[in-house]
């Protein structure tokens, strides 16, 4: 046998012995290759995302940015932002409204790093959306992800979205964040020979308001307000409809003889819903001479059971 067949029955056996492994390797590096082409030529990920017009509002109720604010707003986030991906923890907690401080975080800087760690995990960018507006308070979608450029990764990150509030100040912009909006005082004080209520304030977020009362039983007997005995035994008036509290469904209230308490009554209520809230009714309010938890009886044997109502003026 020549060379030159030696040869072609060498890579003849050589084919037919490692044949099928070169073809699945083959396949593999072509899937690859592929892949990588894909990744290359689509779009970064921030302009998927982004918007062309970030300063208008998605629920459009002409009530836009002032374009005097749009630069001022955009830098202060911006600011806001960079503070955070880069841990630096105490000048990102002083961009916050005092309110937000008080409510999100109890005045605790701790609280706030937790809440900075969580989400500012590795290099982030963001992508902001004006979303409503309600006077000069202006809320935006802003949604924190991975930078894949400085990562190097190409995907299984989760983005992270909250709303934030851009509150107009003589100085300029604070923010309120976490979906948190404000905090309005009321002071209100009303009362009958059974009970007296006071409605001190409500913090507001984006969907949902608490109302801060006070509650004393001016009595010698039992005050039932929440057993759960009917549906709705705090609601909140809007007007065209009742709204019934929503952290009440498996718990009690029930004054003890002269007791005072505080209590917060939430209700889900849209900031930008343009809703004004009128009144809170406890609905079905009951004067006992002795209370015992049962569910069947409350209502049987009340010396007093009315409705309580408190204008919210």
């Amino acid at each position: 046998m020549n060379f030159n067949a030696r040869v072609t029955l060498a890579i003849k056996n050589f084919f037919k012995k490692y044949g099928r492994i070169i073809l699945i390797v083959f396949i593999i590096w072509l899937i690859v290759f592929l892949i990588n082409q894909f990744l290359k030529n689509r779009p970064k990920v921030q302009s998927m995302i982004n918007t062309y017009t970030p300063d208008e509002p998605i629920i459009d109720d002409g009530g836009g940015v002032p374009e005097l604010y749009k630069p001022n707003i955009n830098s202060t986030v911006e600011n806001y932002f960079n503070f955070c991906n880069n841990k630096n923890y105490e000048e990102a907690y002083n961009m916050l409204t005092d309110e937000c401080k008080k409510y999100l975080y109890g005045n605790d800087i701790t609280i706030f790093k937790e809440y900075v760690d969580t989400i500012y995990n590795g290099k982030k960018i963001y992508n902001l959306q004006n979303y409503s507006n309600v006077g000069e308070t202006y809320i935006y979608d802003m949604v924190v992800l991975d930078d894949i450029e400085a990562t190097g990764t190409t995907g299984g990150y989760e983005p992270y979205k909250e709303k934030i509030a851009l509150h107009k100040e003589d100085k300029g912009f604070k923010i309120s964040n976490q979906g948190y909006i404000e905090s309005v005082d009321y002071n209100i004080v009303t009362e009958d020979e059974n009970i007296k209520v006071s409605v001190n304030s409500k913090d507001v977020s984006y969907k949902k308001e608490g109302y801060n009362v006070t509650l004393t039983n001016k009595t010698d007997k039992y005050i039932v307000i929440v057993d759960n005995s009917i549906n709705n035994e705090i609601t909140l008036n809007l007007g065209d409809q009742k709204r019934k509290v929503t952290n009440y469904s498996n718990a009690t209230l029930v004054l003890n003889p002269g007791e005072t308490r505080e209590e917060v009554f939430i209700f889900d209520k849209f900031y930008d819903d343009q809703k004004t809230p009128r009144e809170i009714s406890l609905e079905n309010v009951r004067v006992l001479e002795n209370y015992i938890i049962d569910m069947e009886n409350t209502s049987a044997s009340a010396d007093k059971m009315y409705s309580y109502n408190i204008e919210l003026k």
